[in-house]
């Protein structure tokens, strides 16, 4: 099948999806805090369970009467009374996406449908309920195709796109693995955290919890400022420091030979090491993000081959991040990125990104919990060769039924970085969330 699914097409297997799946629920308002001290975003284990629990209280939806109540309500009762009994608390997201592009390279699809699953949770075992509290976090992560190429692959494959058209929608071979697993300690009231295990750099550093594949826009660039030379997930330390509530100082040190399908190699004495400044400019809100300012050096794998973000060389770079609130409800976001690498050492030599959101916005239907989302993306690849590659993306997303988020999303791809043969091509796309 090489033709591009059609809308019609895409709402059935929506419902057939929904039906099947019985799974549901997503990210909250208009940008509410993220409820971690050191996590950016909801890629991160401590953000993705203060979403779920976030959402259980959101009741808006285009649809009133939600087939998936009843299984909520078990599930909600039952995770409740394990945390009371053994202050174990859980979570779990399904995400689905069905992507179709209009130009492809010859023999490559130009479609796919790929499943993430996210299963976290955290359990309280020291200081409990003290601002000095320690937990230890652990995430299982599964991402299957349907026998057709991955979302992701489309651009990276068919597209020989560099900026990508779905991040984190690939499949894993094998299905499931150990994405996260550390001790987390601390928070803003205590003034300092730490975490300490095996940790996922590109969801702590330079994030925003505005931008995130599962929930916004979709483009790796377009989500994650992989001009940073991230390693994969490794084993790794984090620090951060809170001064007062407008600023905060992060370090962190990894391992750059770290594999999300293993541990890595901490023995081969490769880092990765990171400084960020956060600050909040002009917050209008108490939700107001951090804009962030890092530094980063990379020692290069041991094998020098690629891995995530970094090209396997040893080198550095640097990247800004600036949000801020347009409006005095905190409803109207703009976030701008940058971020620059030196030596080959990243996928990009050089990133930048505008990203405008408008949560809640006004409408007929009145609906709270929907989101319109804009970006512009443009990206120069350390690969020989490559041209620079720009990407627009708007996106609308809203809660078709309590529990069951939907978002449309259309992509506008220029110049793909890795071929002179395509030089535009549109992506659309649907994405389907629920979380327990």
């Amino acid at each position: 099948m090489r033709h591009l699914i059609l809308p019609p097409l895409l709402i059935g297997l929506l419902s057939c999806f929904v039906t099947a799946t019985a799974s549901g629920d997503v990210q909250g308002t208009g940008g509410s805090e993220s409820g971690s001290v050191i996590g950016g975003n909801n890629e991160d284990p401590s953000v993705m369970l203060h979403e779920i629990q976030a959402r259980r209280g959101q009741r808006d939806s285009m649809l009133g009467v939600s087939p998936l109540k009843p299984l909520h309500d078990v599930t909600g009762q039952a995770k409740d009374k394990l945390y009371d009994a053994t202050h174990l608390k859980l979570g779990l997201t399904i995400n689905h996406l069905f992507q179709g592009i209009t130009e492809a390279l010859p023999d490559n699809d130009k479609q796919g449908t790929t499943t993430d699953l996210d299963f976290v949770g955290s359990w309280e075992l020291i200081n409990r309920g003290e601002p000095t509290e320690g937990k230890l976090y652990f995430h299982l992560e599964g991402r299957w195709d349907y026998g057709t190429t991955g979302p992701q692959n489309l651009g990276f494959v068919s597209l020989a796109s560099q900026i990508g058209t779905a991040n984190a929608f690939a499949a894993y071979i094998p299905a499931f693995l150990v994405r996260n697993l550390y001790w987390e300690q601390g928070s803003k009231e205590a003034g300092w955290a730490f975490r300490i295990g095996k940790i996922t750099t590109d969801a702590i550093l330079a994030t925003s919890q505005h931008i995130t594949p599962v929930t916004t826009f979709l483009p790796n660039a377009g989500t994650g400022l992989f001009v940073s030379g991230y390693p994969d997930s490794g084993l790794g330390a984090v620090g951060v420091w809170y001064p007062s509530d407008r600023f905060r100082i992060l370090g962190l040190v990894s391992d750059a030979n770290g594999n999300r399908y293993d541990f890595g190699d901490i023995r081969a004495g490769d880092l990765y090491a990171a400084a960020e400044l956060g600050v909040k400019i002009a917050p209008k809100t108490e939700k107001a993000g951090y804009s962030k300012f890092t530094i980063w050096h990379n020692d290069g794998t041991k094998d020098g081959l690629p891995i995530n973000a970094s090209t396997g060389l040893k080198g550095w770079g640097m990247t800004v991040k600036l949000e801020h609130e347009f409006t005095d409800d905190g409803n109207t976001v703009g976030v701008f990125r940058w971020g620059k690498a030196w030596d080959k050492s990243a996928l990009y030599d050089q990133q930048a990104g505008v990203h405008l959101l408008f949560y809640d916005p006004p409408g007929p239907a009145g609906m709270q919990n929907d989101l319109v989302g804009i970006a512009g993306n443009w990206a120069k690849a350390s690969a020989d060769g490559a041209r620079d590659e720009y990407n627009v993306e708007v996106f609308y997303r809203f809660p078709l039924f309590t529990g069951l988020d939907t978002t449309l999303s259309y992509q506008s791809v220029i110049n793909p970085a890795l071929t002179r043969e395509i030089d535009h091509a549109s992506v659309f796309s649907l994405r389907i969330r629920a979380v327990f």
